[in-house]
């Protein structure tokens, strides 16, 4: 059996994040640790760079959420309300549902799959005038850009004159994976 294409994997991706993250209380916990866990076995080099990334912008929601909203004050912590916290908290589990989700789709897309699944999926562009090939030129431009300044010792002469994608073969794969992501989207609407 072949490997999926990379736009069923985004598009999972992406149905991953709107089901676990649509949830509040309990199940949201409970699918944020499941994302972790999956996230921490495949992907956990990648996992600690988006975490450590984006610890200003985490330690500023629990400041936001838990310190500024009104609520039931703590008389542990001064300044915290018990609704901002609980706030906070379900704030962070959704960051972090999706930082696991992207950490876990950048382990397995190569930067090429990744822009190639994004102009798969950006196809029904073209019927408002947009141009899908442009908008991939640009990601992977800005791609090639962050991967440059990752590593300045082996930034190269300059940009490719030529961007060549993968081509897009959809197999058996591809549509069990497309029928999961429609089960993921269709339950978190209807839940």
């Amino acid at each position: 059996m072949k490997r999926p294409d990379s736009a069923s994997l985004i598009l999972l991706g992406l149905a991953v994040l709107v089901a676990a993250s649509s949830r509040a209380g309990m199940p949201l916990f409970l699918a944020c640790l499941g994302l972790a866990l999956a996230a921490l076995t495949v992907a956990t080099s990648h996992l600690r760079l988006l975490l450590r990334r984006s610890r200003w912008l985490a330690l500023t929601m629990l400041v936001m959420f838990g310190w500024l909203t009104p609520g039931t004050p703590l008389p542990g912590i001064p300044g915290a309300s018990q609704e901002g916290l609980l706030l906070a908290a379900e704030s962070l589990a959704r960051l972090f549902i999706a930082l696991c989700t992207v950490a876990m789709l950048l382990k397995v897309l190569t930067p090429n799959q990744l822009v190639a699944g994004m102009r798969s999926l950006l196809a029904p562009l073209a019927l408002l005038g947009i141009s899908r090939d442009r908008i991939a030129v640009r990601l992977a431009l800005t791609l090639e850009e962050v991967e440059a300044a990752r590593q300045p010792d082996d930034r190269q002469g300059g940009i490719a004159a030529t961007l060549s994608l993968p081509a897009a073969v959809f197999g058996a794969a591809d549509f069990c994976l497309g029928v999961l992501a429609g089960a993921l989207l269709l339950g978190a609407w209807l839940t």
